[in-house]
């Protein structure tokens, strides 16, 4: 008697644990995505944001020897041309200077250097 009591409670706890579950599982297929957008890791920022963000510390820093839009005024290198694979050699050049470009490490915000990429990735449109 007394293997059965506990076996009807064993049963009665799977029931339940097994409702619960339901309730929990999404059904529809609105809720599937709904679910799925909510376990995701979030989004990188947006890219736009980014490339507009980069803009503005381009033309308070940049726009002098690289020129409007990335058209060189004959000082500094033109941008239009640095290559797609090349964010390694930028890091590095904006960060500590080359040739005659000075070292911008010091003054750039964290972040920085990325919306600078993303900006000269928009305009390049890669």
């Amino acid at each position: 008697m007394r293997r059965g009591r506990s076996g009807l409670a064993a049963a009665l706890m799977l029931a339940a644990a097994g409702a619960a579950m339901a309730q929990m599982v999404p059904t529809t297929p609105a809720a599937l995505v709904a679910a799925s957008a909510a376990s995701e890791p979030a989004s990188a920022p947006d890219t736009a944001a980014l490339a507009d963000q980069g803009r503005r510390v381009y033309t308070s820093l940049c726009v002098r020897c690289h020129g409007l839009n990335l058209v060189s005024n004959g000082i500094g290198f033109d941008l239009r041309q640095f290559p797609r694979d090349g964010q390694e050699r930028f890091r590095y050049s904006v960060t500590n200077g080359l040739r005659a470009m000075p070292a911008w490490g010091g003054l750039l915000k964290p972040g920085d250097l990325d919306a600078l990429w993303a900006y000269i990735g928009s305009v390049n449109r890669w």
